[in-house]
């Protein structure tokens, strides 16, 4: 059950990180005006540990949302995905900014509109890139995860349910609780093995297509 929580918020702080980094990206690789700050601002965040955002980022969302159990609830998803979205950011603006400029005119040869080339030529090149990188930022994002769902703040400790929160007690515990930890661990090494298994690896074969369509233009 708690490992049924944390695999909910992973999936949410995900995406919300896949469209930051896009938008980000974006932005940034075809702005030049705003490009050099744009991604100075993202050296910076990035250089932040992630625990450094727990403080502010709870006090936040509680004094913004009324109920604030909910409130703990958006601010360990906002963690997670500050675990994972800088990463992805930088990511698919490399992508972008490594697209041929061959491949570039031929969209406007072609006429193609800001949406056809965003999906037909900029979102395909950087698939590959998101995809590898999206390994690496979803572990960020269980390190986050696991931090965030037990934390004390202002002398009251606070709990979220879920497999951080469940590890975190099996270890705090005198004498610690070993049973309890052991399988705790088990469950997040499965989960692990089964999203690679299941999810990364088969879009790392999906996204070989756009490797070979690469090398050979």
């Amino acid at each position: 059950v708690s490992a049924c929580y944390s695999m909910g918020r992973m999936p949410i702080a995900y995406l919300l990180s896949l469209v930051f980094a896009v938008s980000y990206g974006y932005l940034a690789a075809n702005n030049p005006r705003v490009e050099a700050w744009m991604i100075a601002v993202l050296d910076i965040l990035q250089s932040i540990p992630v625990l450094s955002f727990l403080p502010p980022v709870m006090l936040a969302m509680m004094a913004l949302v009324p109920s604030h159990q909910m409130g703990i609830e958006l601010g360990s998803i906002l963690l997670i995905f500050t675990g994972q979205v800088w990463n992805l950011a930088f990511s698919f603006y490399s992508s972008m900014k490594s697209i041929p400029r061959e491949m570039i005119e031929a969209t406007r040869i072609y006429r193609y509109s800001a949406w056809q080339r965003f999906w037909q030529l900029e979102m395909p090149f950087a698939s590959i890139g998101l995809i590898w990188n999206s390994i690496v930022s979803v572990a960020g994002g269980w390190f986050a995860l696991i931090a965030c769902e037990m934390f004390p703040l202002k002398g009251t400790n606070f709990r979220l349910p879920g497999l951080g929160s469940y590890l975190y007690s099996a270890a705090s515990t005198n004498p610690v609780d070993t049973h309890a930890l052991f399988w705790g661990l088990a469950t997040l090494v499965l989960i692990i093995v089964a999203t690679d298994q299941l999810i990364w690896r088969p879009l790392i074969a999906w996204s070989d297509k756009f490797k070979f369509e690469q090398v050979e233009s």
